[in-house]
Parts: structure tokens; C-alpha cells; sequence
């Protein structure tokens, strides 16, 4: 392997947090600005403006398997680029919209593009980089989308009171051009072969993937990796990971506030909440990659476990806090492990479909819970119930996640006997 001063895979991470900045943090976490006025210029509902955001969730969903798809055949710097292009255009679009079939025909073109400049292109992106270090690298690369939204939420804010949420929208359009197109045609690299390099391995993690190679199991089809019970135990697992974090990410501030706290108190917390979704991403990686996979599962089950019963005792004052540190930390369970498990357990060869499949699991899962768990306060009057299903959800996800690393180490060691046997032969 071609040793540089500095291997072009970092450069690559470097990108990977440019475009999720941009893509995640200024497309999609600023959506909650433009809520109040949009609706009283418009004169709608906040229901019927916001329900362009269910219809982006949905055309993602069903977008995702297709962009596995294409990856696979046109490259991902073809879909960056396209995915790219089109998300600025439909921003700066959503600028002309004068009715709710504007937003709601722009945000279903958006969602069918947003899987370009998503978790899922970055983590294919990085996992054709990377075979040693992949997990610092993909929670640095998707730490992008928190830091992306700490700049960017106060400097929108900051447009739309000066001007209006027109001129708002034209600006987050010509910056998302400005921004990802040269990003993506100058940095971004499909695959290290293209430069006469090889993805980043250490001689332990040659020494492993030497090992990997005499493993059947390793290189999956996407038709092979359907059968097998860690799929489906790990499909489980994300989707209920999704289901809080997407609820969570809604309700907390509501909820807090039904509870007495003052504003400012809850937007220090919300704060934290974010500095822990950010950082949590990059630990949770080195975990992965210094301990294993069994060991960054258990340390999402912790937090999991954790932050419903701190929300239940948020009533007392010091709770509040261990709730944000703790759904922060949570809530990475559907970034950073999707791409570091599915290649662990299905390898490479279908990796951009297995992931898309997963992908657009976790997308779903917010679409279902956001509405669910306002509809559960608006019956209830009350929160608790959905803490005490969150509870029951993170004990599924804790059995789900660490059954399903037992069960690829059951098969791995089934494989290794198979592999010596047939040498003995």
C-alpha cells in the first residue's frame, strides 16, 4: 500500500462531515424554524405545513433500497453529486411556494433525493475507505450532521428575522450549492483503487480480514443475509432505536416544559442533549473500534435503559441532565452501528443494499413514533405512558442487540471448525 503523509481516507472523512454539515444540519434540522412563519403567511395550520415533513420521511423510506441500487452501479460520487444538485435546487424552491401542494410536491422530490446526502451515502462512502479505524472515522464523519446544525440553526434563525422565510430558503439553497457540489466533484473519491490506494488497514486488521476470508458467512448477498436471525434481530433492534430518538428529538422540549422547567433551562438541556448526540458518535465509534462489537452494543443498551427512567424522574431538578446526556448517547444507536455491524456481519458485497434495507428501517420508525407520542399526551394528558413504552422498547433493543452478536459469533466459530476440518482433509 501507497504510504502517504496523510492517508486520503481522512480527506474523505473531512467531506463526509462537510456534506452531512449541509445535508442533515442546514436541510433538515432548521425545519422547525420555518414552522410559525410559513403558517401565518400562508394562513395553515401547523399540522397541514408540517405534514410535508411526513411525506419527505415516506418518499426517503421508499426511496432507500433503490439508492442501494444504484451505488452499487453508478458509484456514490454519481449519487452524491446528483442528490447534491437537486436537494439545493429544491430548496431554493421551496422559496416560490404559495400553497400546501407546492411544499407538499417540492418535499416529496426532496425526500426521493435525501438519501444522497444522508447517513447511509457517507457511511457506504467511508466503509470502502476504511477496514481499520472505520468506527472513529464514521463518528467523525457523522458528527457532521450535529455540527452542521449548531452553526447553522442560529445563522437561519438569524436570516429569517432580518428578512423573511423566502429569502431564508433561497439562502440555505445557493449555500447548499455553493457548498456540496465542489465538495463532492473535488474530495470525493468512490473507492481507494481509483488512486492506487487501498482502504486503511492496520496488520491486526489485515490479520483479522485474512481470517474473514476463510469465513463463508462473511460476503453475503442481500437474499442470503434476509435468512440469516441477526438480520432481522438488528432490524428490530434499529427500529426501535428510531422510534425514541426521532419522538425524543420532538416532545423533549414539550415535555420538560409541561414539567415547570424555564425556558432557558430547557434550552440548556436540549443543548446538551445535542453536545452528546455529536461526541457520542465519534466514542461510540473508538468503542467499536478498540473493544468490539459486543461492547459498543452494550454501551448503546446502557444508555437505552437509561434515559426513559430518567425521564420518568425528571421531576427532580438533577434528572433533566442525565436525561440529555443519556438519549443523546442513545440516539446514535441508528447512526454509527448500522455501517460498522453490517459490514462486520454481511461484509462487502452487498453492503450498499443491506445498508440502504436499514436505512430506510430507521426512517420509518420516526414517521410512526412523532405523531404516536403526541396523540398519546393528547389522550393522556400526560407523557409517562410513552416513558414507561420507551422502557419496554429499550429492553427489546438491549436482548435484540446483544443476541445478535452472539448469534454471528456462534456462526463465526461454526465456520472456523467447517474451514479446519476441510484442511485437515
Amino acid at each position: 500500500m501507497k504510504t502517504n503523509r496523510i492517508f486520503y481516507g481522512w480527506i474523505i472523512v473531512a467531506a463526509g462531515v462537510i456534506i452531512l454539515s449541509v445535508g442533515l444540519g442546514m436541510f433538515t434540522s432548521t425545519n422547525s424554524l420555518f414552522v410559525i412563519p410559513v403558517c401565518d403567511s400562508l394562513g395553515v395550520t401547523r399540522a397541514q405545513f408540517t405534514f410535508h415533513r411526513t411525506i419527505m420521511t415516506l418518499a426517503t423510506a421508499a426511496a432507500m433500497p433503490f439508492y442501494g441500487k444504484a451505488i452499487r452501479r453508478f458509484g456514490i460520487k454519481k449519487a452524491l453529486f446528483c442528490g447534491s444538485a437537486v436537494l439545493g435546487v429544491i430548496v431554493f424552491c421551496y422559496s416560490f411556494a404559495s400553497t400546501l401542494w407546492h411544499f407538499y410536491t417540492l418535499a416529496f422530490i426532496n425526500g426521493v433525493f435525501a438519501t444522497a446526502v444522508n447517513f447511509m451515502a457517507i457511511g457506504v462512502l467511508v466503509n470502502d475507505w476504511f477496514d481499520d479505524k472505520k468506527g472513529l472515522a464514521l463518528g467523525i464523519a457523522y458528527s457532521g450532521s450535529g455540527l452542521g446544525a449548531a452553526v447553522m440553526i442560529p445563522i437561519v434563525s438569524l436570516v429569517i428575522e432580518q428578512t423573511d422565510w423566502q429569502f431564508a430558503y433561497r439562502f440555505m439553497g445557493i449555500v447548499g450549492l455553493v457548498v456540496l457540489i465542489p465538495v463532492v466533484l473535488l474530495l470525493v473519491k468512490d473507492k481507494p483503487e481509483k488512486i492506487g490506494l487501498k482502504p486503511y488497514s492496520s496488520p491486526a486488521a489485515i490479520d483479522k480480514d485474512n481470517k474473514a476470508a476463510d469465513d463463508p458467512e462473511a460476503e453475503l448477498t442481500f437474499k442470503q443475509a434476509l435468512k440469516t436471525s441477526r438480520f432481522w434481530l438488528l432490524a428490530v433492534g434499529f427500529f426501535f432505536i428510531a422510534v425514541f430518538a426521532g419522538a425524543t428529538n420532538t416532545h423533549s422540549t414539550p415535555y420538560l416544559t409541561d414539567l415547570g422547567y424555564p425556558i432557558a433551562t430547557v434550552s440548556l438541556v436540549i443543548s446538551l442533549f445535542m453536545v452528546f448526540l455529536t461526541i457520542g458518535k465519534v466514542i461510540l465509534g473508538l468503542i467499536y473500534d478498540r473493544f468490539g462489537i459486543m461492547a459498543g452494543n452494550i454501551f448503546i443498551a446502557v444508555f437505552c435503559l437509561t434515559f426513559p427512567i430518567a425521564a420518568l424522574l425528571s421531576h427532580i431538578p438533577a434528572f433533566p441532565w442525565v436525561y440529555a446526556i443519556a438519549i443523546g448517547i442513545a440516539s446514535c444507536g441508528i447512526s454509527i452501528p448500522i455501517p460498522v455491524i453490517v459490514a462486520k456481519y454481511f461484509g462487502k458485497k452487498d453492503y450498499p443494499m443491506i445498508f440502504s434495507v436499514f436505512t430506510m428501517i430507521t426512517t420509518i420508525g420516526p414517521s410512526i413514533s412523532v405523531p404516536l407520542m403526541g396523540a398519546v399526551y393528547d389522550q393522556t394528558g400526560s407523557y409517562r405512558p410513552a416513558w414507561v413504552a420507551f422502557l419496554v422498547f429499550s429492553v427489546i433493543i438491549s436482548i435484540c442487540m446483544i443476541t445478535a452478536e452472539l448469534a454471528q459469533r456462534v456462526k463465526q466459530k461454526g465456520s472456523i471448525k467447517k474451514t479446519y476440518r476441510k484442511g485437515a482433509i
